[in-house]
């Protein structure tokens, strides 16, 4: 190669690497984010917690599993669900 080519190759490595730095920041990072912050969610349920499902459920916690639980969406009216399906604790 000759030392022009260098010349012409080097702007558009920087650009590329620049590129896929603002994928990273935009993309990629919020995601990850987001899904640690659902991890330590479904980590913390407790028995007693008013959640969401994902599906638009409303209930209580009334029994924690390895890898289910158990919700109160009536008196008397309990459903199970895996834990991934736990949208957010209610406020």
């Amino acid at each position: 190669m000759q030392n022009g080519d260098w010349q012409s190759i080097v702007p558009m490595a920087i650009f590329v690497v620049i590129l896929a730095g603002m994928f990273w920041w935009i993309v990629l990072r919020p995601t990850t984010r987001l899904q640690r912050k659902h991890r330590e969610l479904i980590g913390s349920l407790q028995e007693g917690d008013n959640i969401v499902t994902v599906g638009g459920i409303y209930g209580t916690i009334t029994q924690v599993r390895e890898d289910d639980i158990d919700i109160e969406v009536a008196p008397g009216l309990s459903l199970t669900f895996d834990r991934r399906a736990v949208r957010r604790r209610q406020a």
